[in-house]
């Protein structure tokens, strides 16, 4: 490598531009002295709630009616931001604030990183925050997902039955959630997810049921823990999700343990009926097999094995008149021929 190509490397790296973000705007004479705030957003559900320890830079609106946030100590990763203007000045701690109840503001939520140059120009009806210039489609997908659920809003105002807002409820979720899909972005999806989910949306009921079949938000879950795996928006992700998943689960338990304890008392009726079934087949079997004894015997071991059950030998020798060795001999013939070996399998012959 000759010197001089080494010292263009040299200079070019030396010289490289370090990255950092530059979100500017524009405003109207409305807020023409106000203080404007960027704000990191980590949790969805209180985007609109103002937390002054959330507040990463403030900026002074210029004499030209423009702000300007730059630096470089954003994340390099995409994170959640909020710009926030008001004329409150001095008051953005009180309560009004805090509770989002302040009608001299304005905000507007997006995606960004430390190296994105974002732009929010007037509209055309010169209104504050309808509009970005934008690094990539990352950054705008928020303010889309917004402008599609006041559309969806706007359309459950304007219907007219019961039947086309059941619609809309349905759909709603589902409308939302597949535009997110289009950005490539876990943060838009989770976004859109916050808007269909949460507990005050009009379709909250339709995305507990669709909880309980689809894939979807599990593996919304796994997208985020692949790019985002340590960050706030995954942790309070996943912990939403176990918690929705919670009762749905609980009731599937009892469903299974229900039906575990129902099949189990069919199990042992079925066991009992079963050996009780199997018990008479075999007495039957045997008696069937046993009954014609008179056919197997000769009349004199008939008459001993008659008297053998209730009777001892010498008694059955008295009652015969023969001798005690004449009625043993009977007695194991009896034995051979009817294949028992005690006094105890005579009565299954009666």
């Amino acid at each position: 490598m000759s010197l001089r190509l080494f010292f263009i490397i040299f200079l070019a790296a030396y010289f490289k531009p370090y990255a950092q973000f530059q979100f500017t705007g524009n405003v109207n004479n409305e807020f023409k002295n106000a203080t404007v705030y960027l704000s990191l957003v980590e949790d969805c559900n209180k985007k609109s709630l103002f937390f002054t320890e959330s507040i990463l830079l403030e900026s002074r609106i210029n004499l030209e009616g423009e702000f300007i946030f730059k630096g470089d100590f954003l994340s390099q990763t995409n994170q959640i931001y909020k710009i926030h203007i008001d004329n409150c000045n001095d008051n953005i701690n009180d309560y009004k604030h805090l509770l989002n109840h302040c009608e001299d503001s304005k905000e507007i939520i997006f995606i960004a990183n430390n190296t994105d140059k974002i732009h929010f120009p007037l509209n055309d009806l010169s209104q504050v925050f309808c509009d970005i210039e934008q690094t990539n489609e990352t950054n705008i997908s928020i303010l889309k997902l917004e402008n599609l659920q006041e559309n969806i809003l706007s359309n459950l105002q304007n219907s007219k039955s019961d039947r086309q807002r059941k619609n809309i409820y349905q759909n709603h979720f589902k409308e939302l959630q597949s535009y997110s899909k289009q950005f490539n972005e876990p943060l838009a999806e989770l976004y859109a997810y916050h808007l269909y989910a949460n507990e005050h949306s009009i379709s909250r009921d339709f995305y507990v049921k669709d909880l309980k079949k689809s894939d979807y938000y599990n593996e919304l879950l796994n997208r985020l823990e692949k790019n985002y795996p340590n960050s706030e928006y995954t942790k309070r992700y996943k912990h939403t999700l176990i918690k929705d998943q919670y009762p749905l689960l609980k009731s599937s338990n009892t469903i299974y343990k229900s039906l575990a304890i129902g099949l189990s008392f069919l199990l042992i009726i079925s066991l009992i009926f079963n050996y009780l079934q199997s018990k008479k087949s075999k007495n039957k079997a045997v008696a069937e097999k046993l009954i014609d004894y008179k056919k197997i015997l000769t009349t004199q071991e008939q008459k001993v094995f008659e008297l053998l059950l209730e009777n001892s030998n010498k008694e059955i020798a008295d009652k015969l008149f023969v001798s005690l060795s004449t009625i043993k001999s009977h007695i194991n013939n009896i034995y051979t021929k009817l294949s028992i070996s005690s006094r105890k399998e005579i009565n299954q012959f009666f």
